[in-house]
């Protein structure tokens, strides 16, 4: 199993608007592409580092690296151009993939 993590850091201004967006449409279009089986959003509480900024994880569930790669090809450019599109210059983004290690 693998975690795709989304690292946003968004204004304060937007955050709301952004917020909802992210739980009402853009996570929603990302599950239904089919190749995630999950998604949570966390936000960074400590260290608290910004007045003017909040940070967020989202975090997408799936099971084969195939499975990611073909995301990235067929979805992603489509996907990532409609959250920059929609919220242009009010963010600061990285991505990273984890394998989760079973205990």
């Amino acid at each position: 199993m693998f975690i795709y993590n989304v690292r946003v850091t968004v204004i304060k201004d937007i955050e709301e608007e952004w917020l909802k967006w992210m739980k009402e449409e853009h996570i929603k279009n990302i599950l239904e592409t089919g190749y995630f089986t999950n998604s949570e959003i966390h936000k960074l509480v400590l260290p608290d580092t910004s007045v003017d900024e909040s940070t967020y994880q989202i975090n997408y569930s799936f099971n084969s690296m195939d499975d990611f790669q073909k995301y990235s090809e067929l979805e992603a450019p489509r996907l990532r151009q409609e959250h920059s599109e929609k919220f242009p210059h009010k963010l600061k983004i990285s991505r990273a993939v984890y394998r989760i290690i079973p205990k």
